[in-house]
Parts: C-alpha cells; structure tokens; sequence
C-alpha cells in the first residue's frame, strides 16, 4: 500500500510577516488617529449669559490703546491689541465697561469662533463681551490683562 503524502505548505515567513505587519500597521495607525481627531476638537469658550446697559450717545467714550497688549481669547489662542487701535464704549454689563473695536474686529476661538468686545473695569480687562450670544466670556486667569489706554 501505498500511501500519498500530502504534504501541506505553511505559509512562507515573509507571507506571514506580511499579514501580521499589515494588522498591526492597520492597529497602529487607528491607535494613533484616534487621539489625534480628538485633539483637534477645541473646547467650548467659556462664557454666561450677561445684560448690556446701552450707553446714550450723549456719554459715547472712546479710548485709545497706547501699546501693544497680547491677550488670550481661548484655550490656545491669542491676539494683538495693537497700539493706536481705537474703541467706543457700547454700554456696561454687570463684568464692567463694554468697548467695541472701531475699526477692526476682534474674535474669541474655541470649537468655534465668536466675534467679541473688550470688557473692562477701569484699565484692566476682565473678559470679552459676545454680542450675538449676548454672554460674558472671562479673561483667562493669571495673565497680566492691564492696558494701557488713554479716554479721548
């Protein structure tokens, strides 16, 4: 009797090289994306609903900013207050004095951006109105937020 001996092939190393490297570069690569589309996800700008007193034309103040003062408007992000830049007070909230920019427009960013005034109480800025949230968003804390203004 005569046996047939069938012989069974195992895959060659480098086939299996292959498919195990393929699995774990496939692995990899979503352990790595994962974290990373979640880090691009920026947090909401703080911020609570507040009320603006409109200020008569009659008491229209504007004032000057004599330097330049970066400031934070969100988790990560900042911007200029350029010196000369002009702002006319729109009101008061119960935060301090509204000013708007006059000739620019200045921005706050989280997950997404909102257009915004400055909020100060006497020189030192205290946060970012949000007009079309009507909301308060405050400065972030530990920063030296004191400008450098002149009243015209």
């Amino acid at each position: 009797m005569t046996r047939s001996r069938r012989r069974v092939s195992a895959p060659c190393l480098h086939e299996r090289f292959f498919r195990t490297t393929i699995r774990h570069r496939m692995s990899y690569g979503l352990m790595v994306a994962l974290p990373i589309v979640g880090l691009g996800c920026a947090p909401e700008v703080m911020r609570q609903p507040t009320e603006l007193v409109l200020a008569g034309d009659s008491s229209a103040t504007t004032i000057e900013v004599l330097a330049d003062k970066t400031i934070t408007v969100g988790p990560g992000y900042k911007r200029v207050i350029p010196r000369g830049s002009l702002w006319k007070l729109v009101g008061r909230s119960p935060e301090g004095d509204v000013y708007r920019p006059v000739d620019r427009v200045l921005t706050v960013e989280g997950a997404q951006i909102h257009e915004a005034y400055l909020v100060l109480n006497e020189d030192k800025m205290v946060g970012f109105y949000l007009p079309v949230e009507r909301a308060f968003s405050p400065a972030a804390s530990g920063s030296d937020t004191r400008l450098s203004i002149q009243r015209r």
